[in-house]
This record gives C-alpha cells, structure tokens and sequence, in this order.
C-alpha cells in the first residue's frame, strides 16, 4: 500500500516536507510539526520521508482525532537516532504494532528490550538514544496520544467508544512504563485491514483504531510477551556474531568456530543471535545470501556461477533450488524477468 501513495523527497539529512508545506523543514522544526499534527485535525492521509545518515524512513499518518496520531513507520536504515524533545510532554502515551521487522531499544543502563512480528508495545516510556533495526528494515504502526492536546470532539468520540485513557494509562505502565505483548489475533486483524486496504476512508480509519484502543483499554488479561529481553553484554555479543557471519558471504564460519574464538558457548551465542534477529543463524544467512544474489543477478552481469560462489554456495545446482525456493524462478529466469522490466 506504502509504495502506491504519493511521498516527498527529503532536500538534507534529518529534514521533513510534508505534503501540506512548501519548503522542507528544519530539523529543529520537527518538534513545532509534532505538536501542530497532534493539535489539528485531518481529513486526509499524509505521507512524508525522512531522510537518514544510513537510509530513510517513509511515515504515513492517518486521520483520526485530535491528540492522537496514527502512523504507518517504513523504516529502511539500521538506526534512528531520537530527539527527545519530540517526547517532553509527560501526558504523551504511545501504543507501537510491529507488522514485520526487529527494533532494539535500551529502557535502562542494563536492559534492552526488542520489538518483532506481531508484538505491540504499550506505554510511556520514552526512548532518548537510538532505536536499532537488525535487519535494516521495520514495518508497524504507532499511536501517539496526547491528553493535553484533546479537544471536546476527541473526549466526546472516546467516551461514546467506551475508550478509558486513565485505564490504558494505569494498566500498561508497569515499573519500566512500558508493556509488550504478543498481539491479540482480533486486534491484528485490523492492523492488517488498515494495511492492506489501499487509501482506506475516514470511516474505516476511525472505527478499526478506536476498536484497538477499546480492546486494550477494555482488556482484562494482560499477558507480557516472554521474549523481548537482552541484556546488553548479550545485545553485544548477537551483534558480533553478525559482524563476523556477514563479513564475506562467499565464506562459510561454523558456529563452533565462533564460539571458540568468543569463548562463550555455542548454544548461547545462537539463543542471543535469534532473539535479536528473529531467526536461527542458518536461516537469517540463507535468507541475507539469496537477497545478495538477488541483488547481484538484477544488478551485475556476472555469470551464475560467480553469483553462486559470491553468495556462498559453491554447487551451482544447491544455489538454483535454494533461489527458485525462494523467489519462484531460477536464477536465470530472475535475471530476464527484472532485465526486461
């Protein structure tokens, strides 16, 4: 849906220009723009790209009311650094669904914690350092709310949805102000409809967003999600097991390797690698070697084998049945496919 709407491009790092502003604006403006779009009210979809030292990030806002702000984040960059003034309001709670991708944050000097497929986050705690995205890339929604910023329109609409904010408030603020949960299907269920509705109206909008807020607020059961924590001495030792895996992807290093090199054990280090990545090492290789070798037969003119030995499979035929599992096509057909597009 994201690749079908229209977006402006950024003039200079860390700017935005929105669909309704002539000029980009400044980065010390952001915060000025947070708080207008929290203040009004819009009847339409606003799409803006953010432009970033190591990629970018395409946002999407729906309309709904005012004091809240519901965004679709595409995030392709391995960092984003965070502005903390853009949080220095102490009513703001936000609500985040991750629909694919990892997100590390650290919520204290010794604990970082992960968002993944399907988890929702919910809470006031702001992040003031980076957010970090393993694979490059992240897709979710998020509500910003801010009680400040209400008006009568948005207090009379949340009490005729039943919408308790004092109980979303006091439910999910736990001693790190901040809960993750897997995501219940019924609430997944209209993430994914607002997704994959291209341009959905207003009325669409309102009712599958004030549904999510009912549920939680409404939600007696709270149940955590087990998996979100690293500590950082994990956090460090997942990413040099990554730094040393994606060094040469014509090379293959066993875990073995690895571990005796780290001196920490084997299982450990794969435990550490899956919940930073969201998958096992073999996977998260197989996966990275064939978007290499995607890459390189649509980009280059090098022969297949080459592309083969390049990724790490040094038996042509292995390298064909792994690609064709993957994308549908052999290599070749790849190469025609996207050379004739």
């Amino acid at each position: 849906m994201i690749n079908d709407m229209k977006k402006d491009s950024f003039e200079h790092m860390n700017t935005i220009q929105m669909e309704h502003s002539d000029q980009p604006v400044p980065e010390t403006m952001v915060k000025d723009y947070f708080d207008h779009l929290l203040s009004h009210n819009y009847d339409k979809i606003l799409t803006y790209r953010r432009q970033l030292e190591h990629g970018y990030v395409d946002h999407t806002m729906y309309p709904f009311l005012p004091g809240i702000l519901v965004y679709l984040n595409d995030v392709h960059s391995t960092y984003i650094p965070i502005d903390s003034s853009l949080f220095d309001d102490d009513s703001l709670f936000l609500i985040n669904y991750c629909i694919t991708g990892r997100c590390e944050f650290r919520v204290s000097d010794n604990v970082y914690r992960y968002m993944k497929d399907n988890y929702t986050s919910i809470g006031s705690l702001t992040i003031s350092d980076t957010f970090y995205y393993p694979s490059d890339h992240y897709l979710g929604f998020e509500i910003y709310i801010s009680q400040k910023h209400f008006t009568n329109k948005t207090i009379s609409a949340l009490r005729r949805f039943h919408i308790d904010m004092d109980s979303l408030y006091t439910k999910y603020n736990n001693r790190e102000k901040l809960t993750i949960l897997e995501t219940d299907p019924s609430i997944h269920m209209l993430w994914m409809e607002l997704y994959n509705t291209p341009n959905p109206d207003t009325g669409m909008i309102l009712l599958n967003v004030a549904k999510i807020l009912y549920y939680l607020s409404n939600n007696q059961k709270i149940i955590p999600a087990s998996s979100s924590y690293l500590t950082p001495n994990h956090a460090r030792l997942a990413k040099e097991v990554h730094d040393i895996l994606t060094a040469d992807l014509s090379r293959h290093i066993s875990m073995r390797e690895i571990s005796d090199q780290m001196e920490v054990s084997e299982t450990s280090l794969k435990n550490y690698f899956s919940a930073m990545f969201g998958m096992s090492v073999s996977e998260y290789m197989k996966e990275l070697r064939l978007q290499h070798a995607a890459k390189l037969l649509s980009d280059s003119g090098l022969p297949i084998s080459e592309v083969a030995n390049q990724c790490g499979y040094s038996n042509q035929g292995r390298f064909a049945r792994a690609f064709k599992e993957t994308y549908g096509m052999l290599p070749l057909e790849y190469r025609h496919c996207k050379n004739t597009n």
